[in-house]
């Protein structure tokens, strides 16, 4: 699974995270994760391959399509 560390709309920076856990321990992992760096990125996706997992601050308007 794979964390994609945002800034200004672009990937900036991508972190590999635990390999076949579930969805909520994913996003705890990419949260704190975040936490530690929140004054570089604007916000994180967590992404499966193609699946869509969780995006924060989410964008309510524009899901991404999976």
């Amino acid at each position: 699974m794979r964390c994609y560390l945002m800034r200004k709309g672009h990937i900036a920076s991508v972190a590999i995270l635990t390999l076949g856990a579930p969805d909520d321990q994913l996003i705890a992992e990419a949260k704190a994760l975040f936490k530690e760096c929140a004054q570089l990125y604007d916000g994180f996706e967590i992404w499966d391959r193609t699946r869509f997992i969780f995006r924060f601050p989410p964008e309510e308007d524009n899901p991404p399509k999976t």
